[in-house]
């Protein structure tokens, strides 16, 4: 893990919305885990549990509202 890194929070405890996590890094393994739920991960599969969950969640932030009037956009 370089110093310049960002840290990394707990992609099961974001999606499931409770207390979120920092992850810890095991050096033994080359992975991430969480001490709250046991969830372990490489960096790359953090990033994209995260990204993946993200764009389902927030599928339909792009769609105008079904009220929204096109002069008020």
């Amino acid at each position: 893990m370089s110093e310049n890194s960002q840290k990394l929070v707990c992609p099961a405890c974001f999606a499931r919305e409770i207390d979120v996590m920092e992850l810890h890094f095991d050096k033994k393994d080359g992975e991430y885990y969480c001490t709250k739920c046991a969830y372990a991960g490489t960096e790359e599969d953090v990033r994209e549990f995260i990204r993946v969950y993200k764009e389902q969640k927030y599928k339909n932030m792009r769609v105008p509202h079904p009220c929204a009037k096109k002069e008020n956009l």
